[in-house]
Order: structure tokens, then C-alpha cells, then sequence
């Protein structure tokens, strides 16, 4: 059976090194059992517990801000890679590395914010309008009232005398 708990002082850096080991299996997307078996924890459940320990917390995956940051440590975890891998020049490996570091400039929002423009229909348009009108703290919107003007020509009246009336 695994001894999960080396508890000793002369055996606290091998404890945090196995538990850095199944954190590390965990960000490469290992499942509980598989990492149990990798580094020597007697059940999936003692090796979570031990990464929770460790880390604080396990991530929780419904945020965005978590999964963010768990992608984040897999990409970290792969630049490495595809680098020593390219420069050793193995096929594919530069193509990898490309793909790697595009996704971290994604991810990190370092690429030119892309611009989409939306031309809502006449439901929408309103559905806006009500919402904005909504939030601003307005009870209804009121109609304007429309005024029909006469056309008024360019010509001056004129007087008897000639002079403008």
C-alpha cells in the first residue's frame, strides 16, 4: 500500500514533489485514477485530497476565470515542449509550437481585439431601446409629438416703400 502521508521532515520534499507531480498530471488533463497510480497514492480520492491540500483548492471548472487559468497552466506546460521539439527539429513540431503560442496570445488577449458590427432588425432595435430606457430609470417612453411646417420661400416680402416687412 502507498504511504500518502510522509509526514517526516526528511521526507516533506519528496511529499511536495509527489503532490506537484499529480497537481502537474492533473493540468495535463490525467484523470484521479491514472495519477494515483502514477505517483503512488493508495486511492483517486487520496491523491485529490492531496491536491487540495496542497493547492488551497481543486479548480472549479464553471467559472471562465478558472478554466482561463487551467488553460493557461496546460499552455505552460506545452511551450516547453514544442520548443525543445523544434528545435531539435522534429516534423510537425514548429507547426505545434505555432498553434501553442497563438492560443496563449488568444487566451491572454494579446492579438488585435477583432471588431464585428450587428445591425439589429426593428424588434431588436426595440427591445434595446425598451431595455436602455429600463435602466436609466425612465417610467415610459413618450411618444414626440410630430409638427407639419409650412415651406417657407426664400423670397423676402417687401413693403411699399421697398423695404422688407
Amino acid at each position: 500500500m502507498a504511504d500518502d502521508t510522509l509526514k517526516t521532515h526528511g521526507n516533506r520534499a519528496k511529499y511536495h514533489q509527489r503532490v506537484a507531480d499529480a497537481w502537474a498530471m492533473r493540468v495535463r488533463g490525467a484523470d484521479w485514477a491514472t495519477i494515483a497510480g502514477a505517483t503512488r497514492y493508495s486511492s483517486p480520492q487520496n491523491a485529490m485530497r492531496a491536491v487540495r491540500n496542497y493547492v488551497g483548492k481543486l479548480p472549479a471548472i464553471e467559472s471562465s476565470d478558472d478554466l482561463r487559468s487551467l488553460w493557461r497552466e496546460r499552455l505552460e506546460y506545452l511551450w516547453p515542449l514544442a520548443a525543445r521539439d523544434a528545435e531539435a527539429g522534429r516534423p510537425g513540431a514548429l507547426r505545434a509550437a505555432v498553434a501553442v503560442s497563438q492560443r496563449a496570445a488568444q487566451l491572454d488577449g494579446l492579438d488585435a481585439p477583432q471588431r464585428f458590427e450587428i445591425t439589429p432588425g426593428e424588434a431588436d432595435l426595440e427591445r434595446l431601446v425598451d431595455e436602455i430606457v429600463r435602466r436609466s430609470g425612465h417610467e415610459e417612453i413618450l411618444e414626440a409629438d410630430v409638427i407639419d411646417l409650412d415651406v417657407v420661400r426664400d423670397e423676402i416680402a417687401l413693403g411699399e416703400n421697398g423695404e422688407p416687412i
